[in-house]
């Protein structure tokens, strides 16, 4: 894994412009036993979600210029870029946009600049929707 020091997310845009459209979320996750609840329960609370399996996919996602509000990512991924890597990726390409990052390692994400945007599996549902919210709500949250 790599360290991002000084990541720090802050939403793009006005609450006005994210208030007239639906929020996108980017839901990367490699098992998809657990991005497909994610994604539904997210599209029943309002958000349009698009998926990815692993990290290369999520760029790809950003390369279309699909615009993207917040990613929640799983940590370990196969492939050679994991979702911290994922998040520096993002805070380097794309600054502005929320990263929520997610593992059963609980400390997997310590150290390495997440630690505020980090959720520990196993989750619920709603908690993730929480977090989401509340990051997509305020928009001049930043790291602690």
């Amino acid at each position: 894994m790599q360290v991002c020091p000084g990541l720090m997310l802050v939403a793009m845009g006005s609450g006005e412009e994210s208030a007239a459209r639906q929020p996108v979320i980017l839901v990367v996750e490699d098992e998809i036993i657990v991005r497909s609840p994610v994604a539904e329960f997210l599209r029943t609370v309002g958000y349009k979600v698009v998926e990815a399996a692993n990290a290369a996919k999520a760029v790809a996602v950003f390369n279309t210029g699909t615009v993207i509000d917040l990613v929640f990512s799983d940590v370990d991924m196969p492939g050679p870029m994991d979702g911290v890597g994922l998040a520096c990726w993002i805070s380097r390409h794309h600054p502005g946009i929320h990263v929520i990052l997610t593992s059963g390692i609980h400390h997997a994400a310590q150290g390495r600049g997440t630690k505020d945007l980090f959720l520990p599996k196993p989750f619920r549902l709603a908690e993730v929707a929480l977090r989401i919210h509340s990051l997509l709500e305020d928009p001049l949250q930043e790291e602690a």
